[in-house]
């Protein structure tokens, strides 16, 4: 007879995964607690509400995110607080210094973490190893995951090896982290299997059903030996989500991986998420409740496909959607095969295209694929290609060290910063300046907006009323205020040869032709020069931060001629021919729009 397994667990992601992947985070604390409090008497083995995202969108509102984390430690005793941890990168997209690591886990444990799952995008195991040994000296939990992936590179093997490192370091459980949605139930068989007889810790499995396998993976794993599934209540399930807790529960009620939940327990909770999610339906991401086959046919997770429609929406470029679509799949390849997670999910989305609609692959690169092939991600599965190494960096050699080694610790430098600024210096101040310094000015005002004291009413002793006086007419209303100043701008334009004035308030925007013959008030600007041979034209609309060249410079191919900051990522735009500067169109501090002349080479 098979001897019984342990009792399968389940950890909710509701507040954190689910939150995210289909309402883009926008749950508050004061949503979230009260029905956290709730769900704590169902039995799940974890809440994972902290990391990931929400801590930089709860900044972006005004709120505290270590307040939010002490008030969901208090309101669930009976359930671990789990937080999810980008390994160097915390909840950023950037590495940190080692002390900047060990003193946001130890703060995040001693705010009421219970539970650390540390990722690395790239499954360098050197970049979760000094938040891996963070949380154990914080005598926490730890779950080292493994980042899944569909690719040449990517075999049982090299998921063994990476498994086999999590668990010499000390971690206490194994999680299986699909984000895409790609593992199918036979790899989930096969890959849990062989983990279960190569390492002797716990197995968590995390998919989302983006392509509707997750919940026969989920069957195929537990059967496989899993020890722990990742689940979310229902009304926040399905879709991007993670399958439904309800769901999961009844399936396996009564059998030999009986959770052991009661579902009466659990219809409490089901309610009070269901209502919050109809408060926010239209907040609901138009990729949240549908699978798509596209996931499957390109092995991008659906968030990457959404990034990549708003892209090119916004060049009005939609039609070429497939031909993005392939060319990520080849940056993917020339990258090295990287799992698509954040941040590189992002860079391959937003290179392949640039690569489409500037007509020339990797005529314009962004700094973070500049980042990556100089090696500051950390070691990919396989080297990337090294054409295109050469071709983005030249000459400089990638590094290979941790990537974290050539930080110089930060901690002591921002206590320093906040007393300059007469900021009280505490723990949870010095992180959030250190990890989001262009949040933290806003955050702290609105911190203080909201907690300055409100003027009372004062109390004015009762006095005999005098006789009334006899009825007078009532005196006219007071004029209304004068209306706050607005910034107001005028320009001509000329369309076909007829002058229009365009002015532009706080009011809206009016256009008005000019008569003929009148002067305009302002001289209206020479037409941009003609694109031609030799033109560098800008790919997208954006803001010109740096030109490194002038007019009479001599270039090479491939020298970077212009910086523009579009999409929140700052992108080198670099020559395609070589030769002398002949003029610079654009100023530094300027927006240009999609295929505007910036400078000319010949």
């Amino acid at each position: 007879m098979k001897k019984k397994s342990a009792r399968l667990r389940l950890i909710d992601t509701t507040f954190r995964d689910a939150n995210q992947s289909l309402l883009s985070g926008v749950l508050t604390a004061d949503e979230v607690v009260p029905i956290a409090h709730l769900m704590d008497v169902i039995g799940f083995t974890a809440m994972e509400a902290f990391g990931g995202a929400t801590f930089e969108t709860q900044l972006r509102r005004g709120e505290d995110p270590w307040e939010f984390l002490r008030k969901l430690a208090k309101a669930t005793p009976n359930t671990s607080v789990q937080a999810l941890i980008r390994g160097q990168n915390l909840v950023s997209s950037r590495n940190f210094a080692d002390d900047t690591v060990e003193l946001f886990v130890k703060h995040a444990a001693k705010c009421g973490v219970d539970v650390f799952r540390v990722f690395d995008p790239l499954n360098d195991l050197r970049n979760m190893e000094t938040a891996i040994g963070a949380a154990l000296k914080a005598k926490k939990k730890v779950q080292g995951t493994l980042c899944y992936a569909i690719s040449p590179a990517h075999n049982i093997e090299l998921w063994i090896s990476i498994a086999k490192g999590l668990a010499n370091m000390g971690c206490h459980e194994i999680v299986i982290k699909d984000t895409s949605g790609l593992l199918s139930p036979q790899a989930a068989w096969e890959l849990v299997a062989a983990l279960k007889q190569s390492v002797k810790i716990p197995v968590d499995v995390h998919s989302h059903c983006s392509t509707g396998m997750a919940p026969m993976a989920y069957m195929a794993a537990v059967e496989a030996g899993a020890d722990i599934l990742d689940v979310a209540m229902s009304p926040l399930a399905w879709g991007a989500s993670q399958p439904a807790a309800e769901s999961v529960v009844a399936a396996l009620q009564g059998g030999e991986y009986d959770t052991g939940f009661d579902l009466e327990q659990m219809w409490e909770a089901n309610t009070a998420v269901e209502v919050l999610k109809r408060e926010h339906i239209d907040d609901l991401s138009p990729f949240a409740d549908r699978v798509d086959a596209d996931i499957l046919r390109y092995h991008m997770p659906g968030l990457m496909l959404e990034d990549i429609y708003r892209q090119l929406d916004s060049h009005e470029a939609g039609g070429r959607i497939r031909e993005v679509l392939e060319d990520a799949n080849r940056v993917r390849l020339e990258l090295g095969y990287p799992p698509l997670v954040a941040p590189i999910r992002q860079m391959i989305a937003t290179q392949a295209v640039y690569n489409v609609i500037g007509g020339e692959r990797y005529a314009t690169v962004t700094q973070e694929l500049k980042d990556y092939l100089q090696g500051l991600y950390g070691r990919p599965p396989v080297p990337a290609d090294p054409e295109l190494r050469r071709l983005v960096l030249g000459r400089e050699e990638p590094i290979t060290i941790r990537p974290a080694d050539l930080l110089e610790p930060q901690v002591d430098g921002a206590r320093l910063q906040l007393r300059k600024m007469g900021v009280e210096v505490t723990d949870d101040a010095v992180l959030i300046q250190l990890l989001f310094p262009n949040l933290a000015a806003s955050y702290r005002k609105k911190d203080a907006a909201a907690a300055a004291p409100k003027p009372k009413a004062t109390a004015v002793n009762a006095a005999p009323s005098p006789p009334s006086p006899p009825p007078a007419k009532p005196d006219p209303p007071p004029p209304p205020p004068p209306a706050p100043p607005t910034t107001t701008a005028e320009f001509d334009v000329e369309v076909e040869g007829e002058v229009f004035k365009v002015r532009v308030t706080g009011a809206g925007m009016a256009v008005t032709p000019v008569a003929a013959g009148a002067a305009p008030a302002q001289a209206a600007a020479p037409p941009p020069p003609r694109s031609g041979d030799g033109t560098v034209v800008a790919p997208m609309q954006g803001l010109i931060v740096k030109i490194p060249i002038r007019a009479g410079d001599d270039v090479k191919l491939g020298d970077v001629v212009a910086v523009l900051e579009a999409m929140k990522m700052q992108n080198d735009i670099v020559t395609t021919v070589a030769g002398k500067v002949r003029d610079v169109y654009v100023k530094e501090g300027e927006v240009v729009t999609p295929n505007q002349p910036l400078l000319a080479i010949g």
